[in-house]
């Protein structure tokens, strides 16, 4: 009898961190879901989701759950329900601020070289 009752509790620990380790959360998941709660919902919360699968949702956020989020197409509306732990990668429908920052670059020397350009042509130095 002792030994049945030390079996069944050394099944309950095992069995109890089995299930532990299963609904953790990772840090791929926890950041989706941080991401698409700082976003929030509503046709203004625009963004583009590619899946494990390789898929790719545009659209918005449309409802917000505990394990998942809703993804609205633009067009139609169609709802399409999102596991947290489907997404590979999730961001806004705009540009990233890397390619912002390269445009603002590129506007900045295209002004100083039209600037300089005028003041050479103006001037007998540059010639």
């Amino acid at each position: 009898m002792r030994t049945l009752s030390v079996l069944l509790v050394a099944l309950l620990v095992f069995s109890s961190t089995a299930f532990a380790d299963q609904s953790a959360v990772t840090p791929q998941v926890a950041k989706v879901k941080a991401e698409v709660q700082k976003r929030g919902s509503g046709e203004k919360s625009k963004v583009r989701v590619t899946l494990a699968s390789g898929t790719m949702l545009k659209g918005y956020i449309g409802k917000i759950e505990e394990s998942s989020f809703d993804v609205n197409d633009a067009k139609t509306g169609k709802a399409t329900a999102v596991p947290y732990t489907d997404v590979q990668k999730i961001q806004g429908s705009g540009l990233s601020t890397g390619w912002k920052v390269t445009i603002v670059v590129i506007v900045a020397v295209a002004v100083v070289a039209a600037v300089f350009g005028i003041g050479c042509a103006s001037t007998k130095v540059c010639r």
